[in-house]
């Protein structure tokens, strides 16, 4: 046993050891660095810097640097310069692994003029809600750099796949639940175009297409996709232009084919009366399409609308049925609803040129974004792909997809549970506020040369005004905030994102640096004497001779 300890001693304390260990960690760390710049931070971090294989490197190099400095003993004069190298090594590696285990790495974001005290950590977190128990339940998710098969269940919900970086492919896939033959659920995908300008849009109304919406929104037009059923009544000239929905038969009306009156108030609002059921529901349909009830409650859960028309026909407002499309022409001064055909005849609308086409239509397909796992890209310190985080669960048979753009809500044994994807967060005992933020760019250019942060900071003991920026960090209990980054928003306000570090491991770090720098000097001065002497003995000797 004593020969197998005292080999292991002389391997991993012997130079050819010490040379293969340096030269693995060089190469790891050269990989890490373009791993880094290319993927992103957390990316090299999960893939290099804190894998496994990567700490046992560092475990061998410290072990090896201790086996070498025993290998030495006793104490020599001429090395007491070796020891103080190694023992600042030591020292180094110490401060570094009390630093891994025990510091704080994150960010924290500061909106203008907003107090801000969350620092986002790198973990990624699975958060259940249950309100009806007033419980929240967390869940931390693999340090992966890949697609991982978790495999855990909790309550009837199964953590199936967790996707740490994603894109998102689009498909059609059937429904997860069943609907009523006459409830909408259509979906179209159009290509609107003039001479100067293409743009496609898919637009759904189907209750499980969480990633596209009814409305859009495309510079001064606004787009609305409707049922099937009302472009019947948009067709009709009726005199009032009021369209009548009743969405629980899916069927459109007008006041004037329903013989309702319309009547007018002293200021000259028009409204009606409708019975429905034992009850009655008031419109005022010039203001809102929703109905009141008899105490003037607006009833926005009611099935039944009532939409007029005239509030469309000041600015363009195009109405999308599926295969129908309705618009109003103001040269003509009338409403026109006009048939499409997938990849058909265009139909031409009555703004600056432009016509329409029928793409894609589908009367009961879901469309979805299914994330796929892929590899992160970055530019200037932001990830242009793969900033998808996404964790496939399972509930009764049924596969969801829950992503960090958006929450998800499910009803579970009764109970409804809130599902989010997040950041784990830590908060601080001090609160921030960013007062100004100052952006020097290059000449001539709108590359940024420099940024700076001018927060207030808020503690037990008052207000202090900081002056955060390169090379120059705010530490306050602890904590040291470098600046990071910016952003800014479509307003045209900056954001500043600092970076906020805990370091424990610090003074032992600075320490044995500082051996190191001490140790070098001292060998460097007890091996010159040594050789000096060595050079001048023989020219002495022939001196003297």
């Amino acid at each position: 046993m004593i020969a197998i300890l005292d080999k292991i001693e002389k391997t991993l304390g012997g130079l050819k050891c010490a040379v293969v260990l340096i030269m693995l960690f060089t190469l790891a760390m050269i990989v890490g660095t373009f791993f880094e710049s290319y993927f992103g931070t957390e990316f090299a971090g999960k893939t290099i810097y804190k894998t496994w294989w990567f700490m046992a490197i560092q475990a061998l190099m410290f072990l090896s640097i201790v086996f070498a400095a025993f290998r030495r003993l006793p104490p020599k004069k001429r090395l007491y310069g070796f020891y103080t190298i190694h023992l600042g090594l030591v020292i180094v590696g110490c401060g570094s692994f009390i630093t891994y285990y025990a510091g704080v790495d994150g960010s924290i974001l500061l909106p203008p003029n907003t107090p801000a005290r969350e620092i986002v950590l790198p973990e990624d977190i699975l958060q259940i809600e249950i309100p009806d128990e007033g419980r929240v339940v967390t869940y931390q998710l693999p340090n992966a750099a890949f697609a991982t098969n978790i495999g855990e269940e909790y309550k009837q919900i199964k953590l199936k796949t967790y996707l740490p970086y994603a894109d998102k492919q689009f498909g059609w896939l059937p429904a997860k639940n069943t609907y009523p033959e006459i409830e909408p659920v259509h979906t179209s995908e159009y290509l609107i175009a003039n001479d100067n300008v293409a743009q496609k849009f898919l637009l759904s109304l189907h209750p499980e297409s969480i990633d596209f919406e009814s409305n859009v929104t495309l510079g001064p037009l606004t787009i609305h996709y409707l049922p099937e059923g009302l472009a019947e009544c948009f067709a009709r000239d009726n005199k009032s232009k009021l369209i009548i929905w009743d969405r629980s038969t899916v069927e459109c009306k007008t006041p004037e084919s329903e013989g309702i009156d319309i009547k007018v108030t002293k200021t000259g609002s028009r409204f009606l009366v409708i019975k429905k059921n034992d009850g009655y529901l008031s419109f005022f349909p010039d203001a809102s399409p929703w109905p009141m009830d008899e105490k003037l409650n607006i009833l926005q859960g009611s099935d039944i609308r009532i939409f007029s028309k005239k509030l469309f026909e000041d600015k363009p407002n195009l109405f999308l049925f599926g295969k129908n499309v309705g618009f109003y022409d103001k040269d003509e001064e009338k409403w026109f609803v006009e048939q499409a055909q997938v990849k058909g005849k265009k139909v031409e609308l009555p703004w600056m040129g432009f016509d329409l086409t029928l793409l894609h239509h589908e009367d009961k397909l879901v469309p979805t974004n299914t994330p796929v796992s892929t590899w992160p890209i970055q530019k200037n310190n932001q990830l242009i792909k793969g900033d998808l985080k996404a964790l496939s669960i399972e509930v009764k048979g049924k596969e969801y997809w829950l992503t960090n753009e958006r929450g998800m809500t499910l009803l579970i044994a009764g109970k409804k549970m809130n599902f989010r994807l997040i950041k784990k967060t830590l908060r601080l005992p001090f609160e921030f506020v960013l007062t100004r933020f100052k952006m020097d760019k290059d000449p001539g250019t709108n590359s940024p040369a420099s940024y700076e942060s001018f927060v207030r900071l808020f503690t037990e003991n008052g207000p202090s005004d900081h002056h955060i920026f390169m090379n120059n960090p705010l530490k306050h209990e602890g904590f040291t905030f470098y600046q990071a980054s910016y952003s800014q928003d479509r307003q045209g306000n900056y954001s500043s994102t600092l970076s906020a570090n805990v370091d424990q491991g610090r003074p032992l770090k600075y320490l044995g640096s500082l051996l190191l720098f001490l140790g070098s000097l001292l060998h460097y001065y007890l091996n010159y004497r040594k050789v000096n002497k060595k050079n001048v003995a023989p020219l002495i000797e022939n001196l003297e001779g």
